[in-house]
């Protein structure tokens, strides 16, 4: 049982230790798509009580400790920003009642800068304005003091208290950070809605930058840039984490406008297999550098029990051990296990390639540079990750050639490509032709801006629905996608699309057209008709290999489905029985 005195105990104990956990959460600038800084923020021990930082400065608050706890937050946070040596600013949270005590040290945090050689124009400090100050000129007087040395002034939380007006005017502040409760679903409250944007137009006119807080979700994130904020943050860009990336870590970076182009979905590992021969595991380490020695040409073997693959031994390692003044004689007499790395990737010679260097990537140190192959989980032979990392080069470059502009999808050549490849292959597949209803009506009545957005939302739904399943996604142009399906739960996945588009497309107009179920917009006879709500049509077609010759027959059984598609009105999936050019249309399914 934790009492008080347990806590300051151990409160004193993590200070004397410094065991305390720097993170870094990035902040997006919004202009550029690139990180503009890192806010600091600090854990505790993970097997401590007080690992949790609001329970933390609370016992330290509590204990009077939270001047020496904020000051070596400070000083860690500021010692692994300026080690890890990436671009960009980085934010301090600083107590602003803290600056009005007495006792504050003077001058520490630029010396700690000096120390680190880092520049204060570098350096944000956020005052929260969760701490409600009375005696508001000691601050202003503090403030700017820490302007005087060339750092930033941010107030941060906006809105989570009631002085913040009042704190804007007399700090004048560089950046507005507007609070979490704000931003939350901001794009499906209308009072949030006008806040946010009261903040920013005002903040704009004082010359302050803005920084959107807690952006969780797409919807979030496009009304934010929409309504001007400067910048944004949140577990959308990306999480806290020890390790500073230069690029964005979080899903934002999966974005279809953000992301790239993946691998052509039906290439395999056993494009990449090199036949080398495997070690079993009895064999002695002498053994193994006379067949290294034998075979200048192998850098690396993998080792079987019962011809399954256990590991791999890299002839660098053997080598240089066997340099070593009793390598030799300390080795040489034991097996091959001894030595191996069994933390190898080893995949099937069926897996994709886009599969193969997701678990390439996801090893937690830097592995071997070869993979292991099998067949029905017996060896079969090593694969290269150097010629992995080649091949993905190349096929990123060619996608992006043939990329869509606005989504980055993978255009009309990679489709084309896709489906020849399957239909040489005698592949089944089914290949699904999304199209958008009344789509040019809300493009007038709302813009080219907003229609953009819708249809990178049906990007990030295909892709984040489909694509997360291993499926090809391709944008054809305009509003029309392809999606190309290798196994049996297509339909599941269409009708996922669906659903989540018809909610999520209501964030995409004004409350009155929701209400009205749609929008009236002049025809091409200049006459005013009512159009509803935006909607996906669905055709899905099952080409047979043995009567399609090459992709223009399966784009013109596509394009064929997806008119049938678009005769009823809303969301609908119609699947088609056609599997050849010249067969009579047969309707097997049509789901709304």
């Amino acid at each position: 049982m934790w009492t008080d005195e347990s806590y300051r105990q151990e409160l004193v104990s993590i200070l004397q230790q410094r065991k305390l956990q720097p993170l870094f959460q990035p902040v997006l600038d919004f202009n550029s798509g690139l990180i503009q800084g890192y806010e600091a923020l600090i854990r505790g021990p993970s097997d401590s009580p007080l690992h949790s930082p609001l329970v933390l400065f609370k016992v330290a608050h509590q204990c009077q400790l939270l001047a020496e706890l904020e000051m070596l937050c400070r000083e860690l946070s500021i010692a692994a920003f300026a080690a890890a040596g990436v671009q960009g600013d980085l934010y301090l949270n600083v107590n602003p009642l803290l600056l009005l005590s007495n006792d504050h040290p003077s001058g520490l945090t630029l010396a700690l800068l000096e120390k680190y050689q880092l520049n204060p124009s570098r350096v944000v400090i956020e005052l929260s304005e969760q701490y409600q100050v009375d005696d508001s000129t000691v601050l202003i007087n503090a403030v700017h003091h820490y302007r005087e040395l060339g750092f930033r002034i941010a107030i941060d939380d906006l809105g989570s208290g009631f002085s913040g007006l009042k704190l804007w005017s007399e700090l004048k502040p560089d950046l507005i950070k507007i609070d979490r409760y704000f931003i939350s679903q901001v794009h499906a409250d209308p009072t949030k809605k006008e806040f946010v944007r009261s903040i920013i137009a005002l903040a704009k006119s004082t010359g302050s930058a803005v920084v959107a807080e807690g952006i969780e979700t797409r919807e979030e994130l496009l009304l934010c840039q929409e309504l001007g904020a400067d910048y944004g943050q949140g577990y959308l860009l990306g999480r806290p984490n020890a390790v500073m990336s230069s690029v964005v870590t979080g899903s934002y970076q999966l974005n279809p406008n953000q992301g790239s182009t993946p691998l052509n979905s039906t290439e395999q590992v056993g494009a990449l297999l090199l036949s080398v021969p495997a070690v079993s595991s009895i064999t002695t380490v002498a053994q193994l550098f006379d067949v290294f020695s034998k075979n200048p040409q192998w850098s690396s073997l993998a080792i079987v029990e019962d011809d399954q693959p256990v590991g791999i031994v890299q002839k660098s390692v053997l080598f240089e051990l066997f340099s070593s003044p009793y390598g030799r004689a300390l080795y040489e007499k034991k097996p091959v296990k001894a030595l191996m790395d069994q933390e190898v990737v080893i995949v099937d010679e069926h897996c994709s390639l886009d599969q193969l260097s997701q678990q390439v990537t996801d090893q937690d140190d830097e592995g071997s540079w070869y993979f292991i192959v099998t067949r029905e989980q017996k060896y079969l032979g090593l694969g290269s990750v150097r010629a992995l990392l080649k091949r993905i080069t190349e096929s990123k470059l060619q996608n992006a050639r043939y990329a869509n502009p606005l989504t980055l999808l993978p255009g009309n050549v990679p489709i084309y490509r896709e489906i020849d490849g399957l239909l040489q292959r005698r592949k089944s597949f089914h290949i699904a032709y999304f199209d958008l209803n009344d789509f040019k009506p809300y493009n007038d009545t709302y813009g080219y801006s907003k229609g953009d957005l819708v249809i990178q939302l049906v990007a990030e739904l295909l892709t984040s629905i489909a694509g997360a399943d291993g499926h090809f996604v391709g944008h054809v142009g305009g509003d029309d996608f392809v999606v190309i399906f290798t196994n049996e739960n297509w339909q599941e996945l269409c009708q996922q699309v669906l659903n989540e588009f018809a909610e999520r497309v209501l964030f995409y107009y004004e409350s009155v057209h929701v209400r009205s179920g749609g929008i009236s917009s002049q025809n091409r006879s200049g006459e005013q008709v009512f159009y509803p709500l935006l909607s996906l049509a669905v055709g899905v077609v099952s080409p047979d290999p043995r009567l399609c010759v090459c992709h223009h027959d399966v784009a013109a059984l596509a394009s064929d489905a997806k008119t049938q598609a678009k005769k009823p009105q809303g969301n609908f999936l119609f699947v088609s029985r056609r599997r050849g050019p010249g067969q009579n249309q047969i309707i097997n399914e049509m789901t709304g």
